[in-house]
């Protein structure tokens, strides 16, 4: 008995290890990789540090007061909404055409590819072709004129009053196929036995939707609004590459950029990281209240 229980300690204690072993590289690379930049960030978002050298002055809130209180931090929320507009519009369409696809109609598996086919495509690519099909006299321009639609001809990106709108077309056209496929995937893994048993009660496509589909998916429609909200603060590419920020098309993260790299500001530009991260804390926060999943 003695030795058995002396086996079983030592093949616990053996187990224990091993799993410690193989815990150890990926815990390494968390803590080295993930935990250390952000407790780095946090620390220099109290400090005047320049980026060189080692940070000589502890500002205390400054560069958060700064953060809150000058316009050109201000600016980039109004710049934000465009593309939170552009997210939800996402969403809403996504769903739209996941569900009628879902229905197994003739061709939908062209229409799939032809939807999420976008998304694939590299972003710098998506936003060179549209920057063509944006400039004077190019491929929109082009289709208004043949349309007899002439008095609809904008400065689609050097009009301060419509570049964010073309801006966020970009991204709603770009990222559709990804809400597409996720709520697609999700509405196949429903048993279609329910949608049987609904029509043989009568329900029509709506009802339906309300009573099975949507249940179904809430979660992943909370998920994907909840990212549509962080997207909309957190973009980069499309503007920094069609515009470069400019011309009121700046955003929380390519303003970010500019205030660490152009002006050496490191000190303010971790503020704003730290910002940016509490905001997406918040989002979360909110989005598993709203989005409670039930048992």
């Amino acid at each position: 008995m003695k030795n058995t229980r002396g086996t079983l300690r030592r093949q616990k204690r053996e187990r224990s290890i091993l799993i410690f072993l193989f815990l150890l590289l990926p815990m390494a690379l968390l803590i080295l990789l993930t935990v250390y930049p952000v407790l780095s960030i946090f620390f220099y978002s109290f400090t005047d540090w320049g980026g060189v050298s080692r940070p000589e002055h502890f500002v205390g809130l400054d560069n958060y007061i700064k953060v809150f209180t000058t316009q050109k931090y201000w600016n980039v929320f109004r710049t934000a909404i465009y593309y939170l507009v552009a997210g939800l519009i996402q969403q809403v369409v996504a769903l739209f055409l996941a569900t009628i696809l879902y229905k197994g109609l003739r061709g939908s598996n062209f229409f799939k590819g032809v939807i999420f086919f976008p998304f694939i495509m590299n972003t710098v690519a998506v936003t060179l072709i549209f920057q063509m099909f944006f400039e004077i006299n190019g491929g929109l321009d082009s289709i208004l004129t043949m349309l007899g639609q002439e008095a609809w001809i904008r400065k689609w990106i050097a009009d301060s009053s419509i570049v964010n709108m073309s801006l966020a077309f970009i991204y709603l056209w770009k990222n559709i196929g990804y809400s597409f496929i996720i709520y697609l995937g999700t509405m196949q893994s429903v048993p279609r036995d329910l949608y049987e048993a609904a029509e043989i009660d009568g329900a029509n496509s709506w009802a339906q939707f309300w009573a099975i589909t949507f249940p179904n998916i809430k979660m992943i429609i909370g998920l994907l609004t909840t990212f549509a909200v962080v997207n909309s603060v957190a973009i980069f590419d499309i503007p920094f590459i069609l515009t470069k920020g400019q011309n009121g098309t700046n955003t929380f993260t390519t303003t970010l950029i500019e205030t660490a790299f152009k002006f050496n500001l490191y000190g303010e530009a971790s503020a704003m990281a730290i910002v940016l991260l509490m905001v997406v804390a918040v989002v979360l926060v909110f989005k598993n209240i709203v989005f409670k999943e039930e048992d």
